[in-house]
């Protein structure tokens, strides 16, 4: 590629950016990476926007190809934190192994790799980098709700006394630090069924993260409502007979946070023809090329000359980037709900697993988490209830409409029966039983979720009732969700 042809492709790139056009930017950072022109730093600009978009592969090769112009151990570092964003924790891990302790910084550098070691389950290697982490900087909360994460700290654990003793110095501590300990130590607490403390902590977290991460109700109420609007039975099956494509290889998983998706996803990866799952969360990049999520966003860009065989092509494509062409894949994007008509739409050979879970319980176990992006309706009991409703009317709409196409699995029946309802789940998928699919917590692999250290454990209900010591303290979710519920 000459100069004035890559100059041309980057003034497309930068055009396409600025005019939101996601194909165009694609097109544009392609011919960039197959001309391979020396672009300096604007390698990891490139990157980002692939990573933003789904192409993994065209976003490892641009940062690669940055890290390999800066040769120096800070792109190293972007370079596995890349990787580590994106799933490739292995390679992330390898690539981790070539940068300098203390770059970016002492703390910096062990929180990395403690925190990619929790998520590879080498979980004695991830203390030690997360104590390390701390060493550094005392005042590290997110280290430490790494280590509250890594497993569970019972009475007597070195480690949560260590967490629960940071309290003082935590005071001067940034609002994120502050809330991050705040978790870790109301993770302690209710390790060691202290209910009060436990509580005091999530309250306390949830209050700081809320200050800048507010709920807008309004806005989940509309998305709620618009992602319904047009889609019924006969638009789905007009759509449906224009997908020639063969469909069947995602399976969807989701249900509300916390309520047993990630259990669900772990049984389906453990099937030969299952070659991994994530928070996938690729559908909203198809929206992107519609007007809304409404089943007029579809029918415009249907008229306008597009294809529903581009759109499906385009969510598999985006798949197979993360998992590759070969087997299924489960995509656990805790956002289904919003795209489950579309999913009907376009990707009809799909199978959809929706978890349901007691609600209190359900609610406890999002208040108690830190969720890293998303989510905001959790830092506030009553906002959990507003939300919670809106995906009651959802799942019992898309159930009616789609009985065919949607499993609903309660969480508590699913780990008191695991036998029958794996049965149920497999049956659903079109996939032959296979022995290690009831023995899901054997199965090696990683897991980036909350749920990281339950899904390592075999099947038991010992999180069914666990709102029960904490009733009192989650009465504004029960008052609110009631009301919301006996109202619809």
């Amino acid at each position: 590629m000459t100069e004035d042809e890559a100059i041309t492709q980057l003034r497309r790139f930068v055009a396409a950016l600025e005019s939101g056009s996601r194909r165009n930017a694609n097109d544009a950072a392609f011919a960039l990476l197959a001309g391979n022109p020396p672009l300096g730093d604007r390698w990891q600009s490139i990157a980002r926007v692939m990573q933003t978009n789904g192409e993994y592969s065209a976003a490892h090769l641009a940062m690669a190809r940055f890290a390999a112009h800066r040769a120096d151990p800070n792109a190293r570092f972007a370079q596995a934190a890349m990787l580590a964003q994106t799933g490739q924790l292995e390679e992330a891990w390898k690539v981790m192994g070539s940068v300098p302790f203390g770059v970016p910084s002492v703390s910096g550098h062990h929180y990395i790799r403690g925190t990619i070691a929790v998520n590879l389950g080498h979980i004695e290697d991830a203390e030690k980098h997360l104590l390390a982490a701390i060493e550094a900087e005392p005042a590290l909360g997110q280290a430490m709700l790494s280590l509250a994460a890594a497993r569970k700290r019972k009475a007597g654990d070195p480690i949560g006394d260590r967490i629960l003793s940071a309290e003082p110095r935590m005071e001067g501590a940034p609002p994120l630090e502050r809330a991050h300990f705040h978790y870790a130590a109301g993770r302690v607490h209710f390790d060691r069924r202290e209910p009060d403390e436990a509580f005091r902590h999530f309250s306390a977290g949830a209050e700081l993260v809320r200050g800048w991460r507010s709920y807008d109700a309004a806005a989940d109420a509309r998305d709620a409502a618009e992602c319904r609007q047009g889609f019924d039975r006969d638009f789905v099956d007009k759509i449906n007979n224009l997908v020639t494509l063969d469909t069947s290889q995602p399976i969807f998983v989701t249900g509300l946070p916390r309520s047993g998706t990630t259990l669900v996803e772990q049984i389906l990866v453990s099937h030969s023809a299952v070659s991994g799952g994530e928070e996938l969360g690729r559908m909203g990049v198809v929206r992107r090329d519609l007007t809304s999520l409404s089943a007029k966003g579809l029918s415009d860009y249907l008229q306008a000359g597009g294809n529903a065989d581009d759109l499906a092509a385009l969510y598999l494509h985006l798949g197979q980037e993360r998992f590759g062409k070969e087997g299924r894949f489960v995509d656990k994007a805790l956002n289904t709900s919003r795209f489950t008509g579309l999913i009907a739409a376009l990707l009809p050979h799909a199978p959809i697993v929706w978890l349901r879970r007691d609600p209190a319980d359900c609610a406890f176990s999002a208040y108690r988490t830190y969720f890293i992006n998303g989510l905001d309706w959790s830092w506030n009991l009553q906002d959990i209830a507003t939300h919670f409703a809106l995906e009651d009317q959802l799942f019992h709409h898309w159930s009616r409409m789609f009985p065919d196409r949607i499993l609903a699995v309660d969480y508590q029946q699913l780990v008191q029966e695991p036998q029958a309802q794996i049965r149920r789940i497999l049956a659903h998928c079109n996939l032959e039983e296979e022995p290690q699919v009831f023995r899901p917590h054997e199965t090696q692999r990683v897991v980036s979720t909350a749920s990281v250290m339950q899904v390592r454990e075999p099947i038991n209900t010992g999180a069914v009732g666990a709102a029960g010591a904490y009733r009192l303290h989650l009465a504004p979710f029960v008052d609110r969700y009631e009301a919301l519920s006996a109202a619809t």
